[in-house]
């Protein structure tokens, strides 16, 4: 009942009792046993303020070192309490386990996507641009700008990270070898049953990935290749890669021509406005962009493609 009254005498939140630290202290308290004396005062609010502080500093460390080796998440909690006050707490979460950053009463600001942004950039740079991987918050329109207004403000591609990286161009390495010796092609396709790797493209981020799952769809394959007797002895495993890794020039005209007929397979007659948007866009950024005479005439050049096209239009 002494614990009890402690608690209705000063006020204290019952769910108090459900914390880990509420049963450690009268662990101790047990363990001590008789002639205890309670932190005073005093006590509470200078030398053992200052010692928790240091200790939470020292989790602090752990943690930013678990930040810089595997990344973290930073969680934000936006709630509204008895009195009427907007607090906004935010979390860090690792494999080193979850830890409160700070809190904000943002009672007297308007709570707007800008306001919102600046308390996560001022966050996430404390944390280090680098570290964090991912902001979780809820759904609120308001979040949802800000988080729209920080990926413009922090921008971050995923490719440029090392280690994605040197894998991304390894991985653009095999596939353009392998593209450009028509024997391994062969022999890729034969143990594919005539399927293809997907190749990255300079210009496009997301293809990379896209190649990287190709590349480990097919890892069976590719090691037959490369494993098989009759590599040993072929000249080719003795050449390093060779060429540029753009496509040959015949392929891009060819390549937009069969994007757009894609394009009207997947939307068929049934969206015929959306498909004819998308192919005009295509073609803006091929007129804008990319496309030259000398493609049109490597395209015309090579018969097995030009005639394709021909033929498939005349039908």
């Amino acid at each position: 009942m002494h614990i009890t009254n402690f608690f209705y005498e000063n006020g204290i939140p019952f769910n108090a009792a459900n914390s880990r630290s509420y049963k450690v202290m009268v662990e101790s308290i047990y363990q001590f046993g008789p002639g205890l004396k309670p932190p005073t005062f005093h006590d509470l609010r200078m030398p053992l303020l200052k010692k928790s502080k240091e200790e939470t500093e020292k989790l602090r460390e752990k943690h930013d070192k678990a930040w810089r080796k595997y990344g973290c998440t930073l969680m934000i909690d936006g709630w509204t309490d008895r009195r009427g006050r907007h607090l906004i707490n935010f979390l860090v979460n690792s494999p080193e386990g979850t830890i409160f950053l700070g809190s904000v009463d943002a009672s007297g600001e308007s709570h707007d996507g800008q306001m919102l942004d600046n308390l996560l950039e001022k966050l996430i740079k404390d944390i280090g641009e680098k570290n964090a991987m991912q902001v979780v918050f809820d759904n609120g329109s308001n979040y949802k700008l800000a988080g729209g207004i920080l990926e413009i403000r922090l921008p971050e591609d995923i490719g440029k990270i090392p280690s994605i990286k040197k894998s991304i161009n390894q991985a653009r390495r095999c596939t353009t070898f392998i593209y450009r010796h028509g024997r391994v092609l062969y022999a890729l396709r034969e143990k594919t049953n005539g399927m293809n790797l997907v190749r990255t493209g300079a210009t496009r981020f997301a293809t990379a990935f896209v190649t990287l799952q190709s590349l480990k769809k097919h890892r069976p394959a590719l090691r037959l290749i490369f494993t098989d007797l009759d590599w040993d002895s072929s000249k080719l495993s003795k050449t390093e890669n060779d060429g540029d890794e753009r496509p040959a020039l015949a392929e891009v005209a060819y390549v937009v021509d069969f994007a757009k007929t894609q394009v009207k397979k997947a939307f068929g007659s049934q969206k015929v406005a959306i498909q004819n948007k998308i192919v005009k866009i295509v073609e803006e950024r091929w007129s804008n962009q990319i496309g030259k005479p000398l493609y049109g005439a490597a395209l015309f050049l090579n018969p097995g493609k030009y005639f394709h096209i021909l033929e498939k239009d005349s039908t």
